[in-house]
């Protein structure tokens, strides 16, 4: 499990305000998923379990369409790690995400399995890894 991946722009571990500093990239993005998969799309991010749990509150960048409390909070599915705004992007925009993950849902049918405790743990400890290498 230690391979766990950011999740493109939104396995960025950021303050609301160091997120919005990613606006236009997400609006270069935006489109890409066709509305009829947005829906369970982001219910697999919804559900994905969380590592880091923040108790921010994030804002929409794009359009103002939603609002997330604890919007900032990381998520995984023991392959992947994202920010739990991450489905409401999905969702409202259609922000495009790695075909390598477009492919690991549909695989597992767009159903996350809830992690361990010791699965939690070792997505933590890795990106504790990837933060002190400069890589988050």
């Amino acid at each position: 499990m230690t391979n766990v991946v950011p999740l493109g722009i939104f396995g960025r571990i950021a303050s609301q305000s160091a997120f919005a500093q990613n606006a236009e990239e997400l609006r270069r993005q935006a489109g890409v998923i066709p509305e009829e998969e947005r829906g369970r799309i982001a219910e697999y991010l919804r559900s994905g379990t969380p590592v880091i749990a923040l108790m921010g509150f994030s804002e929409d960048i794009l359009g103002k369409k939603f609002t997330r409390s604890g919007g900032t909070a990381i998520m995984s599915d023991g392959r992947f790690f994202w920010r739990l705004d991450a489905a409401d992007y999905v969702e409202h925009y259609g922000v495009a995400l790695p075909e390598e993950f477009l492919t690991h849902g549909a695989a597992r049918q767009w159903t996350a399995r809830p992690l361990t405790r010791d699965e939690v743990i070792e997505v933590d400890d890795r990106l504790g890894e990837l933060r002190r290498a400069g890589a988050l």
